[in-house]
């Protein structure tokens, strides 16, 4: 393009033209480009409302502990406990007694109890129940304990050790996603907890005075040194199962008998913490309703001989003991009267055996 530029009388014509180089101006947009553009943009859209979510739910759940059923409340508080609070005096002069289970002996052994008759046979005890309601974790709180000071001189178990989780494969990459979906998302129980609770709380004093037990259970446990009694599932009269109660799955004539793994991480490490902190171990019975399972004999030598095999523990009495529905509060667990004799007749079991441990708590 010429254009024309007086000048004192002279002309000058200057030839213009339009640059084609793309610095000269923005190209148009091409559509794939708009579409790779908009696509990182929902995508953060959508991960920001992920976590603005999964912080209101998770700041819910903080919020509100008690919202969840008695024996998840249970469960958590003896966790932390063992975690990191007192569980045994610091009186090296009183011997250590730690039981292991699960939701049986967290409703079937009272430490008081324990101890008052240890006491009265002249023993300076200290027990605690570390039964777990739905699970019988074992490993990871005694190792806790264990590391903080707090291993105990004689320990109690009741089931045997848990077999390693599935290798990991093509398929199977993570060995217990159940794991992993815990720790991720705590809350993932909070409709289903908050449902319950809303249904139950008018039967219980209204939405307040629910959640006020919940907390006070809580307090209970740990005041009762790891006992609960688990009253939610009775559905009879004073707590006690009727003497007519039977399950359809009940099996009066076969022997429930306990097996023994022969390999595993678990029993490696169980092994490992007897010895590095000389703790006396013995299996000792659970209990069933009397024609839930048959009459067990005294002395199971096969387990008894797997047991000593394979770690430094040692086999006490049957694998069970029968007690009428009178001693029940519902299908599984004790009632208050039934757990006082299940703990006396492990006091009894056992007793022989708490010298011994005596000597070495004082060494």
């Amino acid at each position: 393009m010429l254009e024309r530029r007086p000048d004192q009388g002279a002309s000058l014509q200057v030839e213009t033209r339009d640059d084609p180089s793309p610095e000269a101006g923005p190209n148009p947009p091409v559509p794939d480009q708009i579409t790779r553009t908009r696509w990182p943009s929902s995508l953060v859209w959508t991960f920001s409302v992920f976590v603005i979510l999964w912080v209101i739910f998770f700041a819910l759940y903080r919020r509100f502990p008690y919202l969840k059923s008695g024996s998840d409340v249970v469960f958590s508080a003896k966790l932390n406990l063992e975690a990191s609070g007192p569980i045994f005096p610091d009186n090296r002069q009183v011997l250590r007694v730690l039981i292991f289970g699960n939701s049986k002996i967290l409703a079937g052994f009272v430490p008081s109890v324990f101890d008052q008759m240890a006491t009265a046979g002249n023993f300076k005890v200290s027990s605690f129940n570390s039964g777990f309601p739905g699970s019988d974790l074992v490993l990871p709180p005694l190792k806790a304990m264990c590391e903080r000071g707090q291993a105990p001189d004689v320990l109690l178990l009741t089931l045997p050790w848990r077999p390693d989780p599935p290798r990991r494969t093509v398929f199977r990459f993570i060995p217990d996603d159940h794991a992993i979906i815990l720790q991720l998302f705590p809350f993932r129980n909070l409709a289903r907890d908050l449902t319950s609770f809303l249904m139950a709380a008018p039967s219980h004093g209204g939405l307040v005075n629910y959640y006020r037990q919940a907390e006070e259970n809580e307090k209970e446990s740990i005041a009762q040194r790891g006992h609960y009694l688990i009253l939610q599932q009775s559905r009879f009269p004073g707590g006690r199962l009727p003497d007519d109660f039977h399950l359809a799955s009940d099996q009066p004539n076969t022997i429930s008998e306990r097996v023994a793994v022969r390999q595993g991480s678990e029993i490696t490490e169980l092994n490992q913490l007897i010895n590095q902190y000389h703790m006396d171990c013995y299996y000792v019975p659970y209990y069933l309703r009397i024609g839930e399972a048959a009459v067990p004999p005294d002395y199971d030598q096969q387990f008894a001989t797997e047991v000593q095999q394979l770690t430094p523990c040692k086999l006490l009495g049957p694998s069970y003991y029968l007690y009428p529905n009178k001693l029940f509060s519902d299908q599984t667990h004790l009632n208050g009267a039934g757990a006082r004799v299940y703990t006396e007749a492990l006091y009894h079991l056992v007793e022989s055996k708490l010298s011994s441990g005596q000597r070495r708590a004082l060494q």
